[in-house]
Parts: structure tokens; sequence; C-alpha cells
């Protein structure tokens, strides 16, 4: 909107050839005029404040905003504008009267006399110093861990790719190498976090004295990190670099005073020998490091082929999920969702379980992965969808107030399901609203295979349902993707949320999410809130929802029932019933 007065400000002076006085000393804008010589001759009590030089000391003059560096530019702009052509919405850097630079968002537009000569040219500027800082703050969240400032997934893979196709021209190897620090929860459980994270940056410090400068490192989060030996020519260079980080990582460290030793499991996959992408060769590189764990910790495994036959859990878990789909053992939980200011249940999360009848409640965590692979959860996805919207509907014929159903999409689920059939069959019979549908997709999803997700998305959207980027700024983070795929909610990871009141670096990139998902007119919800200081800061940061199981827990349909009751039951006699 800013962007749009700015332009039409513009607009309306270059086509007047006129600069009125008043309009300029009561714009809310900074705006100066400058003649084709580069002198100013207009400078408004805006520009006053946002540059810090009066009108005196700059009327008559050539700018004096401009670093020296940009001069060139600066130049090229004016050039520009002295032509003809109007410049909207130009992000560039400029100078305060005390030296410090700053950035800003400029629209110049030529100035005309009667005739329609060019005379000079106008610039409308506001100050995006803000947005722009917590734009980069987000954007290194998209390239860097955090914690250890090694590169994360997104440019490990960049890196990969880059080093694979070195490989394809020079007939070398590549080795993606997963290493797993052994028993390192204790550390981090018995010493604290602060401590755990100081060894991490540590450990990080002391991978990257094992490598070549043309190998990468990523910090995976949690104890996990990627490395990705390049340009090898053969299986023999690996194990010395393998025995230099065992040894170094066995070697103590010494953190707040408390001295520390560590080992790790390592697993190896090669390419081109155990596959071509990046994806099958992590899973098999993680399939070794567990072989190592199993060898009893502090050793490697390179990839091999036996390691590939299904351990005789997956099997049966396999199987399970095919009857469980068929005689109807699978459940929908409910996670209330809260809205901050009010206090109010805006929503809920659908989260699947699963009710075996041998082994019992079956976490996500053990058998989603299983129907991923093998393809199921496209149609266990279908029927949480469907179940979903019909709970939903339940919950209003029963009397309780419109909610947000959030429900998650799986990425094979969106990429290989008929997702868009599925839920407009979904909203179709049960008759549920679509505005209060909302999908949860991971920022994975939306940066893949762009052209075909974008088709889909918009598919999607056109059906009237909401758009939630799930686990935001996990690694993936980029932010021309929020606006191309009109997203509607950025889900704050828990990775950030759980330590948000003792880590500084987790809450500067809370606030940093929060105030760009403002500036994009964007919602923000936390997920993982697991107590009342991590609550309050939330509040603090202008976050609109939260989630976790120091709010609620997830429950089943009929106690979520009960839940919206006694709240309802305990609003009607004051009763406080907001948050905790």
């Amino acid at each position: 909107m800013r962007m749009q007065l700015r332009a039409q400000a513009a607009k309306g002076v270059a086509r007047s050839g006129l600069c009125p006085q008043t309009i300029i000393r009561s714009s809310p804008f900074a705006i100066y005029t400058r003649d084709r010589r580069g002198i100013v001759t207009a400078w408004n009590p805006a520009a006053e404040k946002l540059f810090g030089w009066r009108a005196e000391q700059i009327l008559g003059k050539p700018l004096l905003t401009v670093p020296h560096d940009k001069e060139q530019e600066t130049a090229e702009l004016r050039d520009r504008v002295l032509s003809g052509e109007s410049i909207i919405d130009l992000e560039v850097q400029r100078q305060k009267q005390d030296g410090t630079l700053f950035d800003l968002s400029t629209t110049l537009a030529p100035l005309r006399d009667a005739s329609g000569t060019v005379t000079g040219y106008l610039a409308i500027a506001t100050d995006i110093t803000a947005r722009k800082a917590a734009e980069q703050q987000v954007e290194f969240l998209a390239y860097r861990d955090v914690l250890t400032g090694l590169p994360n997934r997104l440019l490990l893979q960049d890196r990969f790719g880059q080093a694979i196709a070195h490989a394809e021209r020079s007939h070398s190897k590549v080795a993606l190498v997963f290493l797993d620090l052994d028993n390192f929860k204790t550390i981090n459980d018995s010493l604290g976090h602060a401590v755990g994270d100081a060894l991490l940056r540590e450990i990080a410090r002391r991978l990257g004295e094992c490598v070549r400068e043309t190998d990468t490192i990523s910090r995976q989060g949690g104890d996990e990190f990627l490395l990705v030996l390049s340009d090898l020519a053969g299986t023999e260079a690996i194990p010395p670099v393998l025995l230099k980080i065992r040894e170094r990582l066995q070697s103590p460290f010494t953190v707040d005073g408390h001295e520390l030793t560590t080992s790790a499991s390592i697993g190896v996959a090669l390419y081109p020998d155990d596959g071509r992408d990046f994806e099958t060769l992590l899973k098999k590189a993680d399939t070794a490091m567990y072989r190592a764990k199993d060898a009893g910790r502090n050793h490697y495994r390179f990839f091999d082929e036996q390691m590939n036959v299904e351990a005789v859990e997956h099997l049966h878990l396999k199987s399970g999920l095919r009857r469980a789909l068929a005689q109807g053992e699978f459940e929908l939980y409910y996670q209330p969702q809260f809205e901050l200011a009010s206090g109010r249940v805006v929503g809920v999360e659908a989260l699947l379980r699963w009710h075996h009848p041998e082994a019992g409640l079956i976490p996500p965590a053990r058998f989603i992965p299983v129907a991923e692979d093998s393809g199921l959860i496209v149609p266990i996805g279908d029927w949480v969808i469907q179940e979903a919207c019909r709970q939903a509907m339940a919950w209003r014929a029963a009397g309780l107030p419109p909610l947000i159903m959030a429900v998650n999409l799986s990425a094979v689920q969106f990429r290989r399901g008929e997702v868009q059939q599925t839920i407009a069959q979904a909203l179709q019979t049960t008759g549920f609203d679509p505005h209060l549908l909302e999908l949860e997709l991971t920022e994975s999803v939306l940066i893949g295979d762009t052209e075909t997700v974008l088709s889909s998305v918009r598919q999607l959207k056109q059906l009237g349902v909401k758009l939630s980027v799930d686990d935001f700024g996990t690694g993936y983070s980029s932010l021309s993707y929020l606006k191309r795929f009109d997203v509607d909610k950025l889900k704050i990871d828990q990775s950030f949320v759980r330590d948000l009141a003792s880590d500084p670096d987790d809450a500067a990139i809370v606030r940093a999410i929060v105030q760009m998902a403002g500036s994009l007119n964007l919602r923000t919800i936390a997920e993982g809130v697991e107590d009342a200081a991590t609550l309050a800061l939330l509040r603090e940061f202008s976050c609109d929802e939260a989630q976790g199981y120091h709010l609620a827990r997830p429950m089943a349909a009929q106690a979520f029932v009960d839940f919206m009751t006694h709240r309802a039951g305990a609003s009607s006699s004051n009763e406080k019933v907001g948050m905790p």
C-alpha cells in the first residue's frame, strides 16, 4: 500500500510538472527534488528526519546522501529518470548525516515543465532498514545452521549437486557421510542445553579441521552432521578422513569448566556406486550409520547392499498399515490452537494415531516413514482429510463454534496423490467450509518442482482452503515462495520454540520470523510451547497463535468436545478459562 501511495504521488507530480510545497511539507514520506545538474531543489520535513540534514543544509547543493561506492549507480539512475523513465520501489542504500548507512525503498519520477521538457526529478523514499534486517535474518536461516554457522541442508544439497556435476566430468567419486554423535543426549540432559550447544559448536570446528576446503560439512539438527567429500579418485581416500574425525572427536573437550568426551557413529554412501541422487545416498548413509551404532558405536560403516534388506519391523509395519487402513485402526487426535491475543481456541491440528491390535498405540514417527516409502501415505492421507472434515462438521452439529482444521499433507501424498480431487470431494461430501480447512505443507515441498507445485497449490487455493508452511525456518526458507504460493500462515518450528526462553539465538530467530511475516501480512503460529515463559515471549513478539503441551495436549474427538464444553461452562460462570 505504501508503495502504491508513493507511485501515485510521483505520477501526480510528474503529470502536473509541479511540486507544490504544501504537498511536500505535509507528506509522511521523505520527498526531495533535483534539477538536471543534480542540485537539490526541494527537501521536506520527512526527508530532514530520515536523512538528518536540515533543508538549509542541503538545498542548492548536490545530494549528500549517496555513499561513495554508490555514486556511479546513482548517476546511472539519474540519467534514466532524466530521459523520462519512472522507477518505482527501487531498493537502494543511502547515508545519513552522521555517516550511518541504511536501506531505502525509493520511487523516482521525472519532472516536466509546461512544454513537457524534463527539468529534473522527484524522489519519494521510505526507510526499510528494519524490514531488510528481518529478511536478512530469515535468509540466513535458509542457508546456515544458526548454532554452528555451518551450511544447512539446502546449501549442502547445492554443494552436493556441484560435486556430482564435477564427478561426472572427471569420472571421480563423491562420498556422503552421515555422522551421529554417540550419547550426546546424556550430556545435554545432565549439563544443560547451553553446554550441549557449546559442545556442538566445538565439534563443528574440529570437523572443519578434518576435511579439505572443497568438502562441505553440514549440521542437520540435533547431534547429526552430514559431510560431502568430493573429487575422490577412489574409496581408499575416505578411511583416513574418518579415522581423523574419530581421533579428533575422542580428544577431550573443555566446555564451561567441564571436560567432556564424545564419539560418533558414521555411515558412508558413495556416488555413483550406491546411488545417483542426494535422497537415495542420504537414506543409504543413514542406514550405514545405524549399522555402525549397532556395532557398538564409535565405528564407521560403508553402505552395503545387504543393509538394504528391510528390517523385520519395517516389513511388519508395512503389512500392518494395509490392514489398519482396511480395518479402521487409525484415529485422529486433535491438538487445540490458541489465539494469543484473546486466549480463545481458534483451531485444531489433526494428528494421526494407529491403534495396533497387538502392539498398542504406535507413534507416527515409527509408521509414517514406512507409509511414505511404500506409498500407503496417499490413501492414509486421503482418509485423514475426509475424517477431519467429517469430524469438524460433527462438532458444529454438537454446538461447537467454527474452528480452523489444520491437516498435514505429506510430500509423497502431495506429489503422488490426487490431493486436489480428494479435498474437493471431502468438502463436498461433508459440507465443511473450505475457508476453515488449513493445509500444512513443509518448505521442502514448496521449493521442489516449482512450476508443478505452483499449479497444484493454485488449484488448492481455488477451492478456498488456507495454506500454512509447516516447520518454517528449518532450512529451506525463502522469501520468494511465500508470495508466489499465496501462503496464509507460517508455523514456526518447535526446534526454535522449545528453548525460546533460554536461547537468545532462538529468540532472535522467532522475533525475525514474526516481524517478517507481519510485513507480508501472514499469520504466525508457534508449535511446541511447553512452558509459561515461552508463551510470554511469544506474546511479547506479537506471534498470533500457539499450540503445545503447556496449552493442551492432543486429544480424541469426544475429549475435545468435553474440553470445549468445560471452557464454555467456566466462561459462563465467570471462571478464568484463558490459556495457562
